[in-house]
């Protein structure tokens, strides 16, 4: 797949799966109307030979659909590990279907004929979702590319810093001096990149 040099972050894509032409168009030109970017996919198997699914965005996907069903497509997604949210778009209200998909993890499961303003809200939203979720996984990898760098006794201080106790608490747990503690201390929280005690749990959280 190619990679371009720009450091511009992509724009997120509403991938669109359906079987039926007339719909895709449709909703392609729905979304270029409102200036979201759109692309097409004539079935499951499509959307898994030409797509990404590492790349931002959302998935409209039919649930009925030859070969490979949306349900089908969204177990295999699951499977390889997929955080891109899936609006699911059925012909009729199937409750069980309808609920095995929120159930899975989909982020709306809208039926047939659908207010366009629903929908273009609907994506939305599940594009601000895979933000949140990919921002989430930048500031664990970040974390956890911190605490890697610290040395056992670092990561010593760090838990019990974390759990509240004092520079004096810590040199006695760890039968040490103050002195030594305040070493430690320092260097973790540089390390860490954080400034504050409240900041570094955070983060520490992120790692758990």
């Amino acid at each position: 797949m190619p990679t371009g040099t720009s450091s511009q972050p992509e724009a997120p894509t509403v991938c669109i799966v359906d079987d039926e032409p007339h719909i895709r168009e449709s909703l392609v030109d729905l979304f270029e109307s409102v200036e979201m970017k759109a692309v097409s996919f004539e079935s499951a198997v499509d959307f898994l030979e030409r797509w990404d699914h590492t790349r931002a965005g959302c998935i409209l996907l039919d649930v009925q659909m030859p070969v490979l069903t949306g349900l089908d497509l969204q177990e295999k997604l699951l499977l390889a590990g997929s955080t891109m949210p899936i609006i699911f778009m059925t012909g009729q209200n199937d409750v069980p279907i309808s609920v095995r998909a929120l159930k899975a993890g989909a982020a709306d499961f809208l039926v047939k004929p659908f207010k366009t303003t629903a929908l273009v809200s609907a994506a939305d939203a599940a594009i601000r979702k895979d933000a949140e979720l990919r921002s989430a996984v930048i500031s664990r990898r970040e974390a956890l590319a911190c605490l890697s760098s610290l040395t056992p006794r670092e990561r010593e201080v760090l838990g019990l810093v974390c759990e509240g106790l004092m520079n004096k608490q810590i040199a006695f747990a760890l039968g040490i001096s103050e002195i030594m503690v305040k070493m430690h201390r320092g260097r973790m929280m540089r390390k860490m990149e954080v400034r504050s005690v409240a900041e570094l749990v955070r983060k520490h959280d992120l790692t758990l």
